[in-house]
């Protein structure tokens, strides 16, 4: 079967290539499944680099989340492996998808919504709260914000440029500010009436870690989600002591292990009833076939491109 596989670590575009591999054999309790959409997602891309938490042994098939058919029912899951036509995975973690929802939006609905719909709750804020996110065009960041505004939660949205701000804001956004502006900081601190912000969530993490480091509250906390600089967090010792705040990370991958069954079903549940409720921004930048890998890969890393790049095998 073809299948999209690394031999070594390095830049996507350059290591990723087409091939001819064996097709997946099922065996209890696994299942195999004919992929139609696949995802790239930033935490295949850190993967391919060698730089995420998950290493795969090599040569390694990328990918992580797809939609597919398992006997003549449209499913889909997370797993590794899933830029191939055809991808094995536990049965059990098999998931029915709605008609109602587009082939599109259910290629993307586990990893990046599940994430966000997770991520929101551990932050553990109400109603009045004010909070920040970087990297909030990206699919998490749409999520949260909805998710924050519908709860009460006041959220500003941390953008590179007016364009991605203007985007947001047509998607409803209350609270925007670019980062390129050089006064960024002190509107953002200016939005909370000075007081600066219970939470922020940094994806993007490196030497920005330590601006958003100062607009925390006292007693605040910095959720480290992502790290899309690829740099070194940078934090200030002082303004931990003199804030005694909190820096912390936050890996889906460690929430799924220790987190209950019902405590799964429940999100997903969550996530099935935005999708079907209209109210899960979902965007696709582009759907590319297996052949022209390089063409998506570097899409996926293209700054505004304004929604999730797919893979069609």
């Amino acid at each position: 079967m073809k299948a999209l596989i690394h031999d070594r670590f390095g830049e996507p575009a350059d290591v990723i290539r087409l091939a001819d591999v064996p097709a997946p054999e099922a065996g209890v309790p696994n299942a195999v499944v004919r992929v139609l959409l696949s995802p790239i997602h930033n935490h295949d891309l850190a993967t391919i680099r060698g730089t995420y938490g998950y290493k795969p042994e090599l040569p390694a098939v990328g990918g992580s989340e797809f939609l597919g058919e398992y006997e003549g029912t449209r499913v889909t899951a997370t797993g590794h492996g899933a830029w191939a036509q055809e991808v094995v995975v536990p049965r059990a973690t098999l998931v029915p998808v709605p008609d109602a929802i587009p082939d599109e939006s259910a290629a993307q609905l586990l990893a990046m919504p599940l994430s966000a719909v997770v991520l929101f709750e551990e932050l553990r804020v109400g109603k009045g709260d004010w909070i920040a996110q970087n990297a909030a065009s990206g699919a998490v960041g749409r999520i949260v914000m909805r998710l924050a505004q519908d709860a009460g939660v006041n959220i500003v949205n941390l953008v590179r440029s007016e364009s991605s701000a203007r985007e947001l804001q047509t998607l409803g956004a209350k609270h925007t500010v670019d980062t390129s502006d050089p006064q960024w900081m002190r509107q953002a601190r200016e939005l909370t009436g000075g007081e600066g912000f219970a939470r922020i969530v940094d994806s993007v993490a490196g030497p920005q870690t330590l601006e958003l480091q100062r607009l925390l509250a006292p007693f605040g906390e910095l959720t480290i989600f992502g790290g899309l600089s690829g740099a070194a967090v940078k934090l200030d010792p002082s303004l931990m002591i003199s804030l005694e705040c909190t820096v912390r990370g936050f890996w889906m991958t460690s929430w799924m292990r220790r987190a209950s069954q019902d405590a799964r079903t429940q999100a997903a549940q969550r996530v099935f009833a935005m999708a079907l409720g209209g109210t899960l921004p979902l965007p696709v930048a582009g759907v590319y076939p297996l052949e022209r890998c390089a063409e998506a890969l570097r899409a996926a890393e293209t700054p505004g491109r304004g929604g999730k790049v797919l893979l069609r095998p």
